[in-house]
């Protein structure tokens, strides 16, 4: 799809991404919209929600969180792909995404201590025994572990296995989640690490697990399929991870055999970062992105309020990013890129910034959209 009287040359441009070319520079964002079925297989509802997304002009449409275990599951209607059970439903996510032109990707994550003992139905695992500060005050059963090596090396074969389900059920793009807080940013972060052993203390160590499945992935899928990372570049909590922390985690993830970097913020004590409200303004991480991406060569995608394909221009443009991830904007209206592409703003149904879509902060059970009619309250 190409932009009309070069309104939009920078975003309609395709991008190479790894083995993987993209057709222009808009990602869906990997989001958690709680529309599987209660035992994590893929409904109707969800094909509709993600195939919509790529007929609007998507490039890169990630689905997303899918659990990689099935002792970190948070939720009842997660999509998992922890075992083959999943298989046939993601073969036809994937395939109804991919004939309407997009790219399709999968974000893979383990939740760690930001879940729930109570749904669950076990002690969380953790990096370190330090409960989540905002799962421990909502959980009345909320209890959480230190992870043993055999804990460790469990969760890192659930990844790779379920990245090598994810590829042989057509999916481009795997994306790790070492962001917002969940398992893989907590062993990043000093807020929530502590260890003393080969998965703690320096910044090495603490990306040793990170590091491990990425290269356990690229192995075992070669080079067909790209590799992204999702990471929080500022968690925003007191002794957390900030962007300088990266001059050192990035060129190990590259080594590792990344072929992208998606660069988010916040953790869940600073959630108001993860779902950045009105009060932030337009694109408060893109700085934050674009500190990062002078440590990396591979494509670096900026997120967080970025509510048109005119300010994901100016931000291409500006060499800020490379990619630009627009959740909020395109589930109030899939067709928002198709129609700004075409000189047809218009018609775009903007989105509201009500966060509703956020069911997890809202305590709804699925994710709604006050601006979009298919996706309101029954």
């Amino acid at each position: 799809m190409s932009s009309q009287n070069g309104r939009y040359p920078n975003t309609a441009s395709p991008c190479t991404v790894g083995p993987v070319t993209l057709p222009n520079r808009i990602v869906f964002p990997a989001w958690q919209v709680n529309y599987a079925n209660q035992d994590g297989t893929i409904t109707d509802k969800l094909i509709t929600f993600y195939s919509d997304l790529a007929a609007g002009g998507c490039g890169l449409v990630i689905v997303g969180n899918v659990s990689v275990t099935d002792d970190s599951i948070p939720f009842d209607r997660i999509i998992r792909a922890d075992n083959d059970t999943y298989t046939d439903g993601l073969t036809a996510l994937f395939s109804a995404i991919k004939a309407e032109g997009a790219v399709a990707g999968i974000q893979l994550t383990h939740f760690g201590r930001q879940s729930s003992s109570s749904f669950a139905g076990n002690t969380l695992m953790a990096p370190s025994a330090i409960p989540c500060p905002v799962m421990s005050q909502l959980d009345p059963d909320y209890e959480v572990r230190k992870m043993t090596l055999a804990d460790i090396a469990r969760v890192r074969e659930g990844y790779i296995d379920t990245a090598q389900r994810c590829a042989e059920a057509g999916a481009e793009v795997i994306e790790v989640h070492a962001g917002h807080g969940y398992l893989l940013n907590e062993f990043l972060s000093p807020f929530s690490n502590k260890r003393e052993d080969a998965y703690g203390g320096s910044v090495e160590n603490r990306a040793h697990l990170t590091v491990e499945i990425v290269e356990g992935i690229r192995q075992n899928v070669g080079d067909k399929v790209a590799v992204s990372v999702r990471i929080s570049g500022d968690e925003f909590v007191k002794g957390g991870l900030t962007p300088t922390d990266y001059e050192v985690i990035v060129p190990l993830f590259e080594d590792a055999g990344i072929d992208m970097l998606n660069v988010s913020a916040g953790v869940y004590a600073s959630m108001e970062r993860v779902v950045p409200p009105p009060s932030l303004g337009e694109t408060p991480h893109v700085p934050i992105a674009e500190a990062i991406k002078a440590y990396t060569d591979v494509p670096v995608c900026a997120v967080g309020s970025i509510f048109s394909v005119a300010t994901a221009e100016e931000i291409l443009t500006g060499d800020r990013a490379d990619l630009c991830a627009m959740g909020r904007a395109q589930m109030a209206d899939p067709a928002i890129v198709r129609k700004s592409f075409k000189g047809r703003e218009d018609e775009v149904t903007a989105c509201m910034k009500c966060n509703a879509c956020t069911f997890w902060t809202t305590g709804d059970p699925y994710t709604y959209c006050m601006a979009n009619p298919d996706y309101q309250p029954a």
